[in-house]
């Protein structure tokens, strides 16, 4: 019975167990996965809260409050343009937690060649944009 259930429901099965999969991960750090996708978008360098915020708008949650948490905790910084960065604590507890979340990834990825994920992730893309087509056109979904 479970094959037959629709993508939604597969793509919201996932999205909960992987967010479930991620907290338990990082909680040792007492974070969450938001926090997670903070430390992670900064660990390339240094960017505009504003555009943190866009980047990581399909996610639950408020990306002010945990660049905030972060802050407090010594690992992010804020400087002039509303650049936010990692400090040098920042930097060695992403690579800590980046260890954890890693784990999570590949057991996510047991039994699932590089070319599935690859295609998976590729279809999974262009449904996405079908929708966001179909709804720009204005037709009812």
């Amino acid at each position: 019975m479970e094959r037959q259930r629709p993508i939604g429901w597969w793509v919201k099965r996932l999205d909960a167990l992987l967010e479930r999969a991620v907290d338990s991960a990082v909680a040792g750090e007492g974070l969450d996965r938001r926090h997670w996708q903070v430390l992670h978008s900064l660990a390339d360098g240094p960017g505009r809260e504003d555009e943190l915020r866009s980047a990581l708008a399909d996610f639950p949650g408020d990306v002010g409050t945990v660049v905030t948490g972060l802050v407090e905790r010594g690992w992010v910084e804020r400087s002039a343009g509303d650049v936010v960065a990692l400090t040098a604590d920042g930097r060695s507890a992403h690579d800590r937690v980046a260890a954890a979340v890693g784990e999570v990834r590949r057991h996510v990825a047991d039994g699932v060649s590089a070319q599935e994920y690859e295609q998976t992730v590729r279809v999974l893309g262009r449904m996405a944009e079908n929708v966001e087509r179909l709804l720009h056109a204005g037709r009812p979904g």
